[in-house]
């Protein structure tokens, strides 16, 4: 179900003030890349203004979890 999802949100482009869905690596039409986190928020491209967002692919492995989601601390 996973896999459906991913490729369900990579055909999928996105705008710049819309709320990210899925964690990973967008591109914008511009050729940026950049790192999204769930809830972050499509940003704008400094220079050209609003521009559209495509799911590029998970960001880490899906076994690496933020200390958060996989109740581990770390330390500090």
């Amino acid at each position: 179900m996973v896999k459906s999802k991913q490729s369900a949100s990579a055909s999928r482009r996105y705008r710049s003030g819309q709320w990210v869905e899925h964690e990973g690596l967008y591109s914008d039409d511009w050729g940026s890349h950049l790192l999204l986190l769930k809830g972050d928020i499509f940003p704008s491209h400094p220079e050209m203004g609003e521009t559209h967002w495509t799911y590029g692919g998970p960001a880490m492995l899906p076994h690496i979890r933020s200390s958060k989601m996989n109740r581990h601390h770390i330390g500090y």
